[in-house]
């Protein structure tokens, strides 16, 4: 096992992408704290880890707030002595939500700039932007000092490039490579690894939400299930012709967290069946 008796803290941890790489990561040895902001969904994760054999903790954390960042960091700290990984997974759709609402909004032409609305904008940025920066801002004292730590930023191949379908979202994600290669840089003499993962199209319930959305307003989607609306998109954009899996993504987080990969940093690796090339 690479990661034995390793302590990685993982955001997002609820469900989706953040639930398979907690479970990745605790096959490989670690113990995990499962931070999502629906603590019912974090301490399922948890139970499922503590299932492998590993120790876990499931913390309730508004990553939007430094003080719900620091108190996670805090709390791992009190509960399992230290930490030797961060996995920033937090996220959300750039449009279909607004705040403190579960329900899809479906404008006209939702995707058109001029129909963003500040929310949408501000929520997207402050989950997977700000959320982000919260998170490693307040891991960075501690990894500094012990000289060691690894950080993984979740991206996505939509901060590849600009996406007319979700524009908020992919400047988020673009945000998220700048400054991993930015941290990367200034934690590079204290012997600590920062890199994105940039995945591709997994079935999570934020792309069942994306799928929803294309139904009702892109005409080659029009009355399809989500579902099927995915499989469309999966034939359409990936050269293999497979969807990626959370396990694909958590197997990857647990090589970039472990000693094979001392000497990878500020790097941005897209795990996307072939669809971007770096």
């Amino acid at each position: 096992m690479r990661l034995k008796d390793r302590v990685a803290v993982v955001t997002g941890a609820g469900g989706g992408l953040g639930e398979g790489i907690c479970l990745c990561l605790a096959r490989e040895g670690a113990n995990i704290v499962a931070s999502d902001v629906n603590l019912e969904l974090a301490e399922n994760v948890a139970a499922k880890v503590r299932e492998k054999g590993r120790k876990a903790l499931g913390v309730q954390t508004d990553v939007r707030s430094k003080k719900n960042c620091q108190a996670l960091i805090d709390t791992s700290l009190k509960e399992m002595a230290k930490i030797d990984i961060l996995v920033c997974c937090a996220g959300v759709p750039g449009i279909g939500h607004r705040p403190d609402s579960a329900e899809p909004v479906s404008p006209t032409e939702p995707f058109a700039l001029e129909n963003i609305t500040e929310e949408e904008w501000d929520l997207t940025v402050d989950v997977n932007l700000k959320g982000l920066f919260f998170c490693n801002q307040v891991i960075i004292p501690y990894f500094k000092e012990r000289k060691q730590g690894k950080i993984i930023n979740i991206s996505s191949i939509g901060g590849r490039k600009g996406m007319d379908t979700d524009p908020v979202y992919s400047v988020t994600k673009a945000g998220v490579i700048v400054l991993t290669q930015s941290v990367a840089l200034q934690l590079a003499r204290y012997n600590v690894n920062v890199n994105t993962i940039c995945p591709g199209i997994i079935w999570t319930p934020m792309w069942k939400t994306s799928a929803m959305m294309f139904a009702s307003q892109v005409p080659d989607f029009k009355g399809l299930e989500p579902e099927q609306v995915f499989g469309a998109v999966v034939k359409q954009m990936i050269p293999m012709g497979r969807p990626q899996m959370p396990e694909d993504i958590g197997n990857a987080v647990a090589f970039l967290s472990s000693d094979e990969a001392r000497e990878i940093t500020g790097q941005a690796l897209n795990i996307d069946g072939g669809t971007v090339f770096s």
